[in-house]
């Protein structure tokens, strides 16, 4: 059993971003699609844990979720009516186990259908 099976097997609605380019105007209009449901594993995190992205942009990570499915930086993930956004991701390899674990920040949008 693995380690997420083993905490919690719940399903998250999980959003993609989508731009499109107004034809009128020539703007970049972004909008969030749902693209399904993951089993993951949820653990909220204190504000004063640090993240660092790739540019060395640093985040104040409001939780960790833990995925067997691929993960996006940008993906949305929808926790007990809250939304949060994936800012970094890791994967991990151990000899009986693989994961995904994103570092969430809250989003002050509202995604929900």
């Amino acid at each position: 059993m693995s380690i997420i099976n083993y905490f919690s097997n719940k399903k998250y609605k999980i959003f993609q971003k989508n731009t499109e380019i107004d034809p009128t105007s020539g703007a970049s209009i972004s909008k969030w699609d749902l693209a399904g449901e993951i089993s993951g594993y949820f653990t909220p995190e204190n504000s004063d844990t640090l993240v660092g992205s790739a540019v060395g942009n640093k985040y104040d990570i409001n939780g960790v979720f833990y995925t067997h499915s691929k993960i996006s930086l940008s993906d949305r993930i929808l926790v007990e009516d809250i939304v949060y956004e994936v800012r970094e991701t890791e994967f991990w390899q151990l000899p009986y186990i693989s994961y995904y674990k994103g570092y969430l920040v809250k989003t002050d949008e509202d995604v929900r259908i």
